[in-house]
């Protein structure tokens, strides 16, 4: 075999080594670009740039791994209405022409990601349309330059663990997530990889802010798999009670939960609901009020009252509640609420300073009189001063085991029992005369749209009939008392729902809270009313 010179192997080799050279500089050049490139997909979005030539970022809220979140605006909202999901609009709407919200004015949170992070289970749930009121909205993801994007609710808060709350809080929010897990095993989801820090509490709202520990199972929710969900949720809530320092009633209930006591969600959320039944605040009533001006409206024009009265025959104590709903501008329809709720008050005063003794037919009529007295008191008034103004007015006089309402116009009073709200009075409008003569169909009534013409109002004329109603009450059922600007947007059934798991205050806040995610219309009136014994 020959043997090559030492000048050829020394060419040889040297060339080897400079195409070595040449190769690793280009993989260092390919590494450094693509560092860079990494770079610049990480690096967030500055304000005011348009993504998907719809969302404009309006805020940087934080950096996580691998992700950017940002608070952004909809430039494009007439394309899905946010309020009711109506996407009928023009391009030229700034209000939704279904609900009359303002379009594009909601804020929403974004989440950008890489590639590998394909937003498979919020991807699901939106192609599934499962939602629920205690998890996060989603509404939108779509791919952008190599970087996914999800378009949530914005909700915010602080986690649930970092929030101070007391016995009522925590029981409530605990009937909350055995709803929510009742919800998703019905959709075959499983909730055993939720986390504490997902569970955020803002404007007195529990919400599961992210969705990543659900988990959708393709061969359904076994028997073993809802127990593990059950007794995950419960260990978690368990440490967030033992982390205060506390041994509350619904604890016993939870230890069962966290040892596998409960075979369904709705068992657990059932025996939630006893302990917290069984637990009193040693009260007769509680009782809540609360009213908002919706997000259409410039103006307040819905009042109410909740008052203790005393009856001077024998001393004993009745309660009033009153909600009025005024028309006519402002100056106008906020004085005749305000006028009416104040009017009645005293009216009712009166009437039970002369009140002799204490029969049902006495306490009936005067309510019922009382209302027609408001009605002549805001009528002079609006005459005096030249005033096109009126209002609705329904109010309860709660004594002993009785509750007496009288009622002129749409607002409403309901009695919630055994999960199921029956409206007590009845609505003094067109569509609702309609119904009754069989010419409407009641499913089509809510959203007719002559639904706002009134057959009856307080103030528009020197007298008015008042309606007059007797309803006998028990422990644990829930009076409501609300204006259409509530009950125009939340079913019956929602709002036996949402009042049957919540404190009053918790139930007025949620049920507002609604009523001004679906447009908020019109200005939003609750009284909730909780019968202890």
């Amino acid at each position: 075999m020959g043997i090559f010179s030492s000048p050829i192997l020394n060419a040889i080799e040297g060339g080897i080594k400079n195409r070595l050279r040449n190769i690793e500089g280009k993989i260092e050049k390919m590494a450094i670009k693509a560092i860079e490139k990494k770079g610049e997909e990480n690096r967030p979005l500055k304000r005011g740039v348009v993504i998907n030539n719809r969302y404009r970022i309006e805020e940087f809220v934080m950096k996580m791994e691998g992700c950017n979140a940002y608070l952004a605006t909809d430039i494009e909202g007439y394309k899905r209405c946010w309020g009711c999901g109506h996407d009928g609009n023009n391009k030229d709407d700034v209000f939704c022409n279904h609900c009359g919200v303002e379009l594009g004015a909601r804020v929403y949170q974004i989440v950008e990601a890489d590639k590998n992070n394909n937003f498979s289970t919020e991807t699901a749930f939106m192609k599934n349309g499962i939602s629920h009121q205690n998890m996060i909205g989603l509404y939108d993801r779509f791919a952008l330059d190599e970087r996914e994007y999800l378009v949530s609710e914005y909700v915010k808060g602080m986690p649930l663990k970092d929030k101070g709350f007391d016995e009522n809080q925590i029981r409530d929010y605990t009937l909350s997530l055995a709803d929510m897990a009742e919800y998703l095993h019905s959709q075959n989801v499983s909730v055993s990889g939720l986390q504490a820090d997902d569970l955020i509490v803002g404007e007195g709202r529990l919400k599961l802010a992210n969705l990543a520990g659900l988990r959708m199972m393709e061969s359904g929710i076994s028997h073993s798999r809802r127990k593990k969900d059950i007794r995950h949720l419960a260990k978690i809530l368990i440490g967030l009670i033992n982390d205060k320092g506390e041994d509350w009633g619904i604890t016993s209930v939870l230890q069962k939960a966290a040892g596998g006591g409960f075979s369904s969600a709705g068992r657990f959320r059932e025996r939630l609901e006893d302990a917290k039944d069984n637990v009193t605040s040693g009260e007769a009533i509680i009782v809540e009020g609360m009213t908002d001006i919706g997000i259409v409206r410039k103006v307040n024009e819905d009042s109410l009252r909740i008052t203790e009265l005393s009856i001077n025959s024998d001393s004993k104590k009745a309660n009033l509640f009153i909600v009025a709903d005024g028309m006519g501008g402002h100056q106008s329809g906020d004085v005749a609420s305000s006028m009416a709720v104040e009017a009645l008050v005293e009216e009712i005063k009166k009437g039970m300073e002369v009140q002799k003794e204490i029969n049902e037919g006495a306490l009936s009529d005067f309510v019922k009189t009382a209302v027609a007295n408001t009605n002549k008191i805001v009528y002079d008034f609006a005459r005096g001063n030249k005033r096109d103004m009126g209002t609705t007015v329904v109010g309860g006089l709660l004594f002993a085991d009785t509750l007496y309402t009288a009622s002129v116009g749409d607002s409403r009073a309901y009695l919630i029992r055994n999960g199921e709200a029956a409206q007590i009075t009845k609505d003094h409008s067109l569509v609702a005369r309609l119904v009754e003569l069989n010419m409407l169909d009641p499913k089509d009534a809510r959203h007719h749209p002559k639904s706002n013409i009134l057959l009856r109002t307080i103030g528009t004329d020197p007298k008015v009939e008042v309606d007059a109603y007797k309803t006998k009450v028990r422990k644990g059922d829930y009076l409501l008392l609300c204006t259409d600007g509530l009950w125009n947007q939340l079913a019956d059934d929602e709002i036996a729902h949402v009042i049957k798991k919540s404190s009053p205050q918790d139930a007025c806040r949620e049920m507002i809270r609604i009523a001004n995610e679906r447009g908020g219309p019109d200005n939003i009136t609750a009284i909730v009313v909780k019968i202890n014994n």
